[in-house]
């Protein structure tokens, strides 16, 4: 890996920043599709009720200290609760609206669900940035991207993106275009969003490599080696004219959101994490959040997530779970998923979350 230099100050001072929150929230770790390049495990269940609880009496206490709130929605396929977004949201809404704190929402989605009517609920509760994968064009992608049923998936997520094309909401969607090793599938797919979106500035791409990041079907599929991967994002780049490429030129100096203090993961259960991409690695589970909103943090477990702010390394701020030293964390870290019992109730900040 090569050597980041340090973050600009700015970056710093908004990863640190008292006056931000952000909170990226799995309503649901199911999902509605088998993508065999998926590294999540598709627990079934939704968000406790006590969970939700928890996450707007959270909000409400901190209004009067914040003056931003982002709102990261993801899963499993966040849809499939999409009455917890909306709840959610628009309590957020509300609350931000009557302390005068500005309010952004983002949606992590595969997009058979975002209708143009759950998009209209969604803009309305300032919910406006969507993230959309697509694999290949038709074909190559219901191949890779099935519904568990095994069945295609293009032509629904095709018929919405259109349809919201065709709508005056006021949103923003980057459509995540990924590509293997055989890139013929990802150059037709690119043909095809630049004719039809190429004219709509509420469409972005984002070039990407399918990665093998863990699940079921790892070391199951040829990946493109990520030394490779930027010759072929230019290539594909060229055959976007018309559409805004939102990865070409990636940020110098970033700060992973893992290693934002300002930032947390709350799971379906009340556990809250740090890395989206590690769900279940030990060093993942930093604590809790109970039904009146407070907070149980272990400590020592949290710590090494920050790190990289001790000597402002830009690799271990740009992804702490990759470079961090694993000995940085505690040798009794939990080794497997904690048993929602174990979290209920805790409302200490003291190191109180372990596993046996």
């Amino acid at each position: 890996m090569s050597k980041l230099t340090s973050p600009s100050r700015t970056d710093l001072s908004e990863a640190l920043s008292s006056k931000i929150l952000e909170l990226i929230l799995l309503p649901t770790e199911e999902c509605n599709f088998r993508c065999i390049y998926c590294y999540e495990d598709h627990v079934p269940g939704r968000m406790s009720n006590a969970t939700v609880a928890g996450i707007k009496r959270l909000i409400e206490r901190r209004m009067d200290d914040l003056q931003f709130l982002r709102l990261s929605w993801f899963g499993g396929e966040p849809l499939i609760a999409a009455d917890i977004l909306f709840e959610i949201g628009e309590f957020a809404n509300k609350q931000c609206d009557a302390r005068g704190v500005i309010l952004a929402g983002d949606v992590t989605t595969n997009g058979f669900m975002l209708a143009p009517a759950t998009m209209s609920r969604l803009v309305a509760a300032k919910h406006q940035q969507f993230f959309v994968s697509l694999a290949g064009a038709r074909e190559v992608h219901d191949r890779l991207r099935p519904l568990v049923s095994g069945k295609g998936t293009f032509d629904r997520i095709w018929r919405n993106l259109t349809e919201l094309r065709d709508s005056s909401l006021d949103f923003t969607i980057d459509l995540r275009l990924h590509f293997g090793p055989d890139i013929i599938p990802c150059e037709a797919l690119c043909r095809e969003v630049n004719d039809a979106f190429g004219d709509d500035g509420r469409f972005t791409v984002s070039l990407q490599r399918i990665a093998d990041l863990g699940g079921a079907n790892t070391g199951t599929f040829d990946t493109v080696a990520p030394e490779d991967a930027r010759a072929i994002v230019w290539h594909l780049a060229s055959l976007l004219p018309d559409v805004q490429v939102s990865n070409l030129y990636p940020k110098k100096h970033p700060i992973c959101c893992a290693a934002r203090p300002n930032n947390m993961i709350i799971r379906t259960d009340g556990r809250l994490s740090r890395c989206a991409c590690q769900l279940n690695d030990r060093r993942n589970f930093v604590g809790s959040i109970d039904a009146d909103g407070h907070l149980a943090l272990d400590q020592k477990q949290l710590n090494p997530w920050f790190k990289g702010y001790n000597s402002f390394d830009g690799n271990m701020l740009a992804c702490p779970v990759n470079t961090v030293p694993r000995e940085a964390w505690p040798e009794a870290a939990p080794t497997g998923l904690i048993p929602v019992e174990r979290l209920v109730g805790q409302r200490s900040t003291s190191t109180v979350v372990r596993a046996s």
